[in-house]
């Protein structure tokens, strides 16, 4: 497997790893730190069909220590043990395209390792139920199956943000900071979201700007410019709500 250049233009950069009939992963792995990526697409079902060697593949990344959040495509119905590798590997979404009966099932092995999932038809037309979406129990639950997984934990502090439970998004943040989560400028930013919610303008450009360094995520730009329009103006009693951006992070 090899890794190409990502093919959008902005800030975020990202790496599309292509499949050459090899599952050697150690490539991908050295040239992801080298290029300093945290995010890699896995462009190519190919990759997937054989379960075995998909999860060894993963098994893998794991003990090569690759911490980085992916995304990838699957043309065959996905296992419950593969989709539960592919996620303690740091696999964030999957686009799968599979027939009605198929869908069934790669859906509820999704959800039950909480995914963000695109699914379509075959031919490449979409369901009526194209994508999951989550309740905050849904997400407690996920991350009490998955208790080592960073991301896991991210997702739940997310989830409780959205909710508004903003009393609870600390100690899920704070474990998937600790476990190492690989997109630390979307910590700062829900950090930043957290303390605008709260009404502590400032304190939210302090994070923003600890979060611009290097080569962040585009929400961290967009939020800047938000709070910085927002303060500018005058702000209002309301205060300003920043964007939150979801965990999954690769376009496919």
């Amino acid at each position: 497997m090899s890794v190409g250049k990502d093919g959008r233009n902005g800030p975020f950069a990202h790496g599309v790893v292509r499949h050459d009939g090899d599952w050697d992963i150690a490539p991908v792995a050295g040239e992801a730190g080298e290029r300093g990526l945290t995010a890699l697409a896995f462009d190519d079902p190919a990759i997937f069909r054989d379960h075995a060697k998909a999860v060894a593949m993963c098994e893998t990344m794991r003990v090569l220590g690759m911490n980085v959040l992916w995304s990838a495509r699957l043309d065959t119905v996905p296992t419950g043990g593969l989709l539960k590798d592919m996620r303690l590997a740091g696999c964030q979404q999957v686009d799968m395209r599979l027939n009605p009966d198929e869908a069934v099932e790669g859906m509820f092995w999704a959800r039950r390792y909480g995914f963000e999932t695109r699914l379509r038809n075959e031919d490449g037309s979409p369901y009526v139920a194209e994508r999951i979406c989550y309740t905050v129990t849904e997400r407690e639950a996920i991350a009490k199956r998955l208790p080592g997984l960073h991301a896991a934990q991210f997702d739940l502090a997310v989830a409780y943000y959205k909710a508004r439970r903003y009393g609870d998004v600390m100690l899920p943040l704070g474990k998937a900071m600790t476990l190492g989560f690989p997109l630390n400028e979307l910590c700062l930013n829900l950090l930043a979201c957290l303390s605008a919610a709260k009404h502590y303008p400032d304190q939210a450009a302090g994070l923003l700007d600890q979060a611009a360094y290097g080569c962040p995520h585009p929400v961290v730009f967009r939020n800047r410019e938000l709070l910085k329009s927002w303060i500018e103006s005058g702000g209002d009693l309301k205060g300003v709500r920043l964007e939150l951006e979801p965990v999954s992070t690769v376009s496919l």
